[in-house]
């Protein structure tokens, strides 16, 4: 009797644990999720239903991607970023918002809280009143421990719409402490043509200096980098090339091609005018790339999922040729490993 007993509990047990065992085979949640970036509540309640799952918003552009990250409860909130009045109200309202932990997305519209969050600082960059700042005021607030964030447009009830170049600030950190002249960490590379542009990215490069962030270029729809001067000697170590977006696999194909001499994308610059990629001439890596066209959420996210165990991650959204509002998706794999003999 004992062991009939002893066996019918074994059984019961086997069976328990085969239920919860294929249970969370059928709960188990894909590595990303995708929606359609939109407007409204809806949209924003969409990615917080999410978040709350474990997933953080990575890239935000004709789609919004999330990738599995966090364990519940311990996950990320998020926030429309809302341009409401002129600079000096948005940013008290940012900062209002950075005092509670949110801190600003980059190139996604939103504010993220992090499961453990840290506060952060917002200023917009001082400049006269004939176009956006120059590198002697980029530069001050660099050395404050300021780091660039985005550009805000405001529209105004008389005249025409002014933007906003914003800064970031993680409170507690410490400010960078001077090496250089005063108004030298920071130069813009800003010209009408892209080419040229390009020459004085190229220069700059070869006195030291590397890619910050995009700028709000004062040529009237000119391009322009910020770079910023590097702690250590890299005169000529960082080496620039640019792309253009004209079709998906236009894009695809010249990635790879520059790939293969180490050149690198760089995300920060994908959404606006020249999109680079980096060469690191001291240390040797190589990647591989994907651009594709997504037509609707669903079949973005089955791509994503069939790329990942591939080793391919998304960087953001390239914009189109012509500054439409078509955008190819860029899924970048480094292959060094596989490159070393």
């Amino acid at each position: 009797m004992r062991v009939r007993i002893a066996i019918a509990a074994v059984h019961f047990f086997l069976f328990l644990f085969l239920l919860v065992f294929s249970l969370h085979a059928q709960t188990k949640l894909p590595k990303y999720a995708v929606l359609k970036t939109e407007g409204g509540e809806a949209y924003l309640t969409g990615v917080n239903r999410l978040s709350d799952q474990g997933y953080r918003l990575i890239v935000a552009g004709k789609f919004t991607i999330l990738r599995l990250e966090a364990t519940p409860p311990d996950t990320y909130r998020y926030l429309r970023l809302e341009v409401k009045g002129g600079p000096a109200q948005f940013t008290n309202w940012v900062n209002e918002q950075g005092a509670h932990g949110y801190r600003w997305l980059a190139r996604t519209g939103l504010l993220e809280k992090a499961p453990h969050p840290r506060n952060y600082e917002y200023r917009f960059a001082p400049h006269g009143a004939f176009g956006p700042a120059k590198g002697v005021e980029l530069s001050s607030l660099h050395e404050e421990g300021y780091r660039p964030v985005g550009i805000v447009y405001f529209s105004h009830a008389i005249g025409a719409a002014t933007k906003e170049m914003f800064f970031e600030h993680e409170v507690g950190q410490p400010t960078y402490p001077p090496h250089l002249p005063p108004g030298s960490e920071i130069q813009v590379a800003d010209a009408l043509r892209v080419g040229n542009a390009m020459n004085r990215v190229d220069e700059l490069a070869k006195q030291g200096y590397r890619f910050l962030s995009p700028h709000d270029s004062n040529k009237g729809g000119g391009s322009a980098v910020m770079m910023e001067k590097c702690r250590d000697d890299c005169a000529g170590r960082y080496e620039y090339r640019y792309f253009d977006a004209k079709n998906a696999p236009q894009v695809e194909r010249d990635l790879n091609a520059l790939s293969k001499d180490g050149f690198r994308v760089v995300p920060e610059a994908l959404r606006s005018r020249p999109h680079l990629l980096e060469r690191d001439t001291r240390e040797k890596r190589t990647f591989s790339y994907h651009a594709l066209d997504p037509k609707d959420a669903a079949e973005l996210e089955q791509a994503l999922n069939a790329a990942d165990p591939e080793g391919y991650v998304p960087l953001d959204f390239v914009w189109h040729v012509g500054w439409t509002a078509e955008g190819f998706l860029v899924l970048e794999k480094e292959t060094t490993a596989l490159a070393t003999p």
